[in-house]
Formats: C-alpha cells, structure tokens, sequence
C-alpha cells in the first residue's frame, strides 16, 4: 500500500474506533471507503477462509433474493449483512501496522468504557439520562448507552472478556495495571447486569462457565485472585440487584407466562412453522417476519399488533433459518467454523497484547452467540460490527506479528 492510502485506513479505522460507541453511521461510511481503499488488499484476503466464506453466504443472499416474493426486500436485508459483517472486516484487516493496531483498540475500549461510566452515572441520577434528545444513557430504569439495553449487554460481555484477557495475558503490563482490568472486568460484568437483559444474564453465565470448565480448573488451583474475583462478582451483582428495583422486578416476574416470554415463544413458534413449510431455501433474506399466513396460526390472543410488525423472530438462527433455509444455515456454519477457527489460532501463536485481545474477541464472540439464540443482534447494526472489525484487526495484523 502507498502512503497515501496507508493514511487514509489508519484515519479511517480511528474514526470506527471513537464514533461506534454512539453511532453505527460512522461505520458504514468509514467500513465503505475502506472497501474502496482496499483494491491492494485483495490478494490477501482471497486466501482468508472467513473471507471466502462471507463472499459464499453474500452470493446465495442474493440469488435468493431474486428468486423470492419480494427481491428488493432480499437485497436490502443482503446490503446489510455487507455493510455490518465484510465492511468492518475489511477494514479492520486493511489497517497498515501493528502501532496503529494497538491505538485504534485502545480508542475503542476507552471510547466505550467511558460510554458505559456515563450510563451508570445516568442509571442511579448523577447524570442526565438523555441528551441531544433522543440518545438514552438509561430509560425506564434500564441501562442502555444510547442503544436498545440488550446490544448494550452484548458488548459489555465483550468488553469484560477483553478485560480478562489483558490480565491474563498481556505480559507488557505491570501488575497495577494488570489489577485494573480485574475491576474493569467487575464493572462491565455489572453492567451487563443494570441492563436487565434476562438473555445475557444466561449468555454471559454459560460462556464463563464453559471457559472455566477449558481453562480455569488449573489456574483456581493456583491462582487465588481468581477466587477473590469470583466472590467480589457475587457481590457486586447482589449490591446493584438490592439497588436497582426495576431490575429486581424484572428477575422476579421471569416465567412462563411473563408478556415478553410469551412473545417470544410465539415467534419461535412462527419461525418453525416457517421452516417447516419451507426447509432448504426458506423464503428469502428479510421476509421471514413479512410471511402473515403463519401469524394467523396462533392463537387469537397472540395476534397482537405489535407481534405483527416485530422486525424479527427474536432469534437469530431461526430467523436466519426461516430465511435462508437449511442451505444457508450450512453456509452459516462454515461462516462462523472458521471465524472462531481463525481467532483462536492467532490466540495460540501469539503472545502479549495481541493474545490478550484474541482472547477476549474469542469468548466475545462466543457468548454473543449464545445470547443470540434469544435475539437478534447478529444481523442488525451495532453489535456485528465492532465483532467483524476486531476480527479484521486480528487477523490483517498476521503479517507484522508472528
């Protein structure tokens, strides 16, 4: 690459890093002109398998698009999986040096650190709630970091694994400094808590459960810090809960009959219903929730306006099955394959700040996985984004660290 053009992606991967903590459409536009600047790139990226893959899954959106009930609907859902998954990774993977590496994770972890401070601070009153009239710090005794409170559970997991990784693996750090992310990783993992999202509540206990089960048997023999950490996070979630009445009330009322269950069960049931009667092709991208004939299956109670018009099936995978049909799911999995393949390979061979970043984008990514059989996030703007970014990040670097 050219100076020029080296300049260009190092600005423009600082402007992803500072705006997306408040605003996706700082990313599309940064995530575009990266693709434009990247002509240079695409010998690389041609051998990547996670490139090959995401290509792959583009071009089947689109022949289904075409082929489905409503085409522009399909090509506009495919815009976006372009836009919110090869764009950020383009971009991240196109960035020229290690330095500008480290700078542009560190303005996007400080960025949204601070970003999460203030939401707190508006929580509990010590700081308005809303401002520029419509981003909410916090609303109805939710934390919500200018986002709907669930995106915001998703990237505090991230951010608590990417604090975890820096003290268990970034040897350039001092000890002082290591202790810190200990409380960083308190303080996101409480976070995640003032949410109130019941879905992240379980993401976040079954992926850290699953990492102590693969990595933290050994290290709670012979690390006490680690006992230390586990026992303060008990308590600090057990504070906040007897603090926050909303979030209280929001546990307590958690069963079956509770509204928003029901309404996600009932989408459940439409998205298999969608399956069935169309398993290998599915109706197309972003028609799962337009197919009115499988609403009308549920009870008349169920029927509401609002489950009508709801943007999506409330999970990803089913909704992404509804849509894309079994074919697609088989693409997806190759996507995802070797997503997580790739991450954890460069966790493995590389060391010091690099590893510690891989680390946390790995558990990341896996619990964003597991919190997105109950929404979403995935495949709408925010969340998939920072996620492809650091992938493109970590693996664009290869070439300057190992």
């Amino acid at each position: 690459m050219n100076k020029i053009t080296d300049k260009v992606l190092k600005i423009l991967n600082y402007l992803f890093a500072l705006s997306m903590p408040f605003t996706h459409v700082i990313g599309y536009i940064t995530g575009g002109v990266a693709f434009l600047f990247s002509w240079d790139q695409w010998k690389r990226l041609r051998h990547e398998k996670l490139f090959f893959w995401l290509k792959i899954l583009m071009i089947y959106g689109l022949i289904r698009s075409f082929f489905s009930e409503e085409p522009n609907i399909g090509y506009m859902a495919m815009l976006g999986y372009l836009t919110q998954w090869m764009f950020p990774f383009v971009l991240g993977y196109t960035l020229p040096d290690f330095s500008s590496f480290r700078k542009s994770f560190w303005t996007y972890y400080i960025t949204f650190t601070i970003l999460v401070f203030l939401s707190i601070l508006a929580f509990f009153g010590l700081f308005p709630k809303i401002i520029f009239t419509d981003f909410e710090f916090a609303k109805e005794g939710l934390l919500k970091g200018g986002r709907s409170h669930i995106a915001l559970a998703a990237l505090c997991l991230l951010a608590s694994f990417l604090s975890l990784g820096h003290y268990l693996h970034n040897s350039g750090l001092k000890m002082p400094v290591k202790n810190f992310f200990i409380f960083l990783l308190l303080f996101f993992l409480g976070s995640i808590f003032l949410t109130g999202s019941r879905g992240y509540y379980a993401a976040a206990l079954i992926t850290y459960l699953i990492l102590g089960a693969v990595y933290g048997i050994r290290s709670w023999a012979i690390n006490s810090k680690l006992k230390v950490i586990t026992v303060t996070t008990v308590l600090v979630i057990t504070a906040l809960y007897f603090l926050s009445p909303t979030i209280r009330a929001r546990i307590s009322r958690t069963n079956y009959n509770d509204g928003s269950v029901q309404e996600r069960l009932s989408l459940y049931k439409v998205a298999l219903w969608e399956i069935k009667a169309s398993p290998v092709f599915g109706y197309g991208p972003g028609q799962g929730i337009r197919q009115e004939l499988f609403y009308k299956m549920l009870p008349d109670n169920a029927q509401t306006p609002v489950l009508r018009h709801h943007p999506h099936l409330h999970s990803f995978y089913l909704n992404f099955a509804a849509e894309f049909g079994l074919l697609g799911m088989l693409v997806l999995f190759f996507v995802f394959y070797s997503w997580l393949k790739e991450v954890w390979k460069m966790y493995l061979l590389s060391d010091g700040f690099y590893k510690a970043v891989a680390f946390g984008l790995f558990w990341g990514i896996i619990g964003i996985m597991f919190g997105d059989c109950l929404d979403t996030l995935l495949r709408g703007p925010g969340v998939a984004m920072e996620l492809f970014w650091l992938t493109g990040l970590i693996m664009g670097q290869r070439n300057f660290t190992l």
